[in-house]
């Protein structure tokens, strides 16, 4: 069965999830980065409204910062009851690079004007990261792929908040 959807209507929920899912994963850093650097709760709240929490301190910046610290976290495992063990030690990179690709499809889709297809009348975007040209269609297709990166990066950096901070 042909699923009869608006594209734009589609493409325009794809893109506000995407947001989202993106919005998410940043606050999550700015909390872990306000947890790790101040203990004591009266001072949190001060810390993210004047530091992390600021346009200056951008999700660039906090994904560094992120990568910093945890590379001085060394032989940190994370266990997970349904996926089991995560060793952030030997992800780090991998783990650094999903928070980059979340990062990069948040300000294309924030920043970049999509197009429609004359054929196929979907929706997408064009953007040249490193000068080499990339498609996104504004799909379901793809908001699947970015929500599975999405909920691994989501799970990692929960699962490591309530290892190192006993949430």
């Amino acid at each position: 069965m042909k699923d009869n959807k608006d594209p734009s209507e589609i493409a325009h929920n794809v893109r506000s999830r995407i947001l989202n899912y993106a919005i998410s994963i940043e606050m999550l850093l700015q909390d872990f980065i306000r947890d790790y650097f101040v203990k004591e709760d009266s001072k949190k709240l001060k810390f993210a409204e004047l530091i992390v929490g600021k346009e200056f301190f951008t999700f660039e910046q906090k994904i560094r910062v992120f990568g910093k610290i945890i590379e001085e976290l060394k032989n940190v495992k994370i266990i997970n009851p349904i996926k089991g063990e995560y060793d952030l030690t030997s992800n780090r990179k991998e783990l650094l690079k999903k928070l980059r690709y979340i990062r990069e499809i948040r300000n294309v889709i924030a920043h970049i004007h999509p197009f429609r297809d004359a054929g196929t009348n979907a929706i997408g975007i064009i953007y040249r990261p490193n000068k080499k040209s990339k498609e996104i269609m504004l799909d379901e297709v793809f908001a699947k792929e970015f929500f599975d990166k999405y909920l691994e990066v989501d799970d990692i950096l929960r699962d490591l908040s309530n290892e190192l901070f006993k949430k």
